[in-house]
């Protein structure tokens, strides 16, 4: 069977989330991580046998915190070695610090530093997805692992020099899916200054909320273009942040089931957080999967889970082929109600 990009592109997504539990140092979890990914290399049909990691993965801590905030790694194709994908994880979630200041920092905004936006537009990204981009730029992988010591544009540029020629693919779901677009347009700004113009630079982004304003969006529309894709799950309650008007749909998204009390009131935080910032998705007007509404599940949180995380592989036909049982050790109590759905 063969897969296409954006099946090849989710794979290198889920991979992403191996090891998320892991407490130990940030060298000694990118050393267990790495294993699992040269395995899945080995073994995952939809990659097997087809591409090596050359950089990373690179993870990173906040100080005096217990599990991985931050991980990210790159693949090197190994039948055309000018070929490379760049995987960022989403959110960690174990990790409180994770959701707290990569996910919903959205009150506030940020100038886009980079390129050159037309005068018409004023370019802005939320608190989060500009400390996860600052994190990602300065990630280094420890010693011991592939690039080690060097950030992925000093990796880049020394595989690749100053003029030489490359496809790099960046993706990710969820938090991932927000900052993968994000670090590709920061690449394409970046061309004849601080990367080569002769590299292809193209994104595929899963389940992510949006990463700033409608300016902001539009910029990046023009700059990617077609090299940027984004899919999303219509039944998932990530692509509908930080859009105040698709924000407001998710209290009746899986009706008859109704958010807890708590989860509505997190809801109505993000609504008014979001109000008058004029978030935007990045090519908004892209039709979203049509989700399948599972009866079976409740609450409402499980089926926001399920939509969320075993939608996707679903909806894309690659139920059989992520092992997600290996990736995302969920806590006993959501098994037990998913039940041989997750199984």
């Amino acid at each position: 069977m063969s897969y296409t990009k954006q099946q090849i592109m989710l794979t290198f997504s889920y991979m992403s989330y191996f090891g998320f539990t892991l407490d130990g140092t940030d060298k000694k979890n990118a050393e267990i991580i790495l294993t699992k990914f040269n395995e899945a290399l080995r073994s995952w049909k939809p990659i097997k046998n087809q591409w090596e990691v050359v950089w990373g993965p690179a993870v990173f801590a906040l100080p005096g915190t217990k599990f991985d905030d931050s991980l990210m790694y790159a693949v090197r194709n190994i039948e055309d070695p000018s070929k490379y994908v760049i995987a960022i994880r989403g959110t960690n979630p174990v990790s409180i610090p994770n959701w707290v200041i990569w996910d919903f920092q959205a009150k506030y905004l940020k100038d886009w530093p980079f390129g050159n936006p037309p005068q018409y537009l004023v370019p802005k990204i939320s608190e989060s997805t500009n400390f996860g981009l600052i994190m990602l730029q300065a990630l280094r992988p420890e010693s011991g692992m592939p690039g080690a010591k060097k950030t992925i544009l000093e990796f880049l540029n020394s595989e690749l020099g100053e003029e030489g020629k490359g496809d790099i693919c960046i993706t990710g779901h969820s938090l991932g899916g927000a900052l993968s677009p994000t670090m590709a347009l920061w690449l394409k700004d970046i061309q004849g200054k601080g990367l080569s113009e002769n590299i292809n630079i193209s994104t595929v982004a899963f389940a992510g909320p949006s990463a700033g304003n409608e300016d902001f969006a539009e910029y990046s529309d023009q700059q990617l273009g077609d090299q940027c894709v984004r899919i999303a799950n219509s039944l998932d309650i990530v692509p509908h942040a930080w859009n105040t008007k698709t924000l407001k749909k998710l209290y009746g998204l899986y009706f008859p089931l109704l958010p807890s009390l708590p989860l509505a009131m997190v809801f109505h935080k993000m609504i008014r957080d979001s109000k008058g910032k004029k978030y935007r998705q990045i090519n908004a007007d892209e039709p979203a999967l049509e989700g399948k509404y599972k009866i079976l599940i409740a609450p409402y949180i499980i089926q926001a889970i399920y939509q969320h995380v075993q939608g996707y592989p679903e909806l894309m036909g690659m139920e059989d082929d992520i092992p997600l049982e290996d990736l995302l050790p969920l806590p006993k109590m959501i098994r037990e109600i998913l039940g041989p759905i997750v199984n």
